[in-house]
């Protein structure tokens, strides 16, 4: 990190437009704010993505930097933002893939009425009941609770990978199942997971 001074300088200079200094302050932070994303999406394209938003709002924002007054603090405040509007979007396409599985099981009344398909929600609620234990409780905190393997994986006190393993095997128990009854509406929509 630079002294204080040549900072400031260099941020005056942004202020004035100076796409040099702004590309120093890029190279400079690219790799904080790289791993800091990284860190929590876990992909390398949604991290770079990231990367290049918070910059581009910086430049776009150039003139207030004389305000700003830890750059530092500014920069991962710009990128711990970017970072949660990417899960937010993550879980609003999640509920939309959910609503898409839902209307194509409804889409034809002679295929399903809601009250079937509330019961046959039911089933898979016994279904899921017959998971292994450590199955059962990271499929529910996947699915129900909507965390990631991350979390859960935190939670439990057992390892990324582990989980991981757990939801697999959870999924292809309720895929097979779901075939093996003829319960055709939740083998779609359980695909879609």
């Amino acid at each position: 990190m630079p002294n204080k001074n040549i900072e400031k300088i260099r941020i005056q200079k942004i202020i004035e437009g100076d796409a040099s200094a702004f590309d120093e302050l890029y190279k400079q932070y690219y790799n904080q704010v790289y791993s800091f994303s990284f860190r929590y999406l876990q992909n390398k394209q949604d991290a770079e993505g990231v990367v290049q938003e918070v910059f581009i709002k910086v430049w776009n924002n150039h003139d207030k930097l004389k305000e700003i007054k830890n750059l530092n603090a500014w920069l991962f405040t710009i990128t711990f933002n970017q970072i949660k509007k990417i899960f937010r979007n993550l879980a609003i396409e999640q509920r939309n893939m959910e609503k898409i599985a839902i209307s194509a099981v409804f889409e034809d009344n002679s295929v399903i009425s809601e009250v079937e398909f509330h019961d046959l929600m039911a089933k898979a609620e016994d279904i899921i009941e017959r998971l292994p234990s450590r199955q059962k409780t990271a499929f529910k905190l996947s699915f129900k609770e909507g965390l990631t393997s991350i979390e859960i994986s935190k939670k439990l006190g057992i390892n990324k990978r582990t989980v991981e393993n757990h939801l697999s095997s959870a999924r292809a128990f309720l895929k097979k199942v779901f075939k093996e009854k003829n319960l055709i509406p939740l083998v779609i929509y359980w695909l879609l997971l």
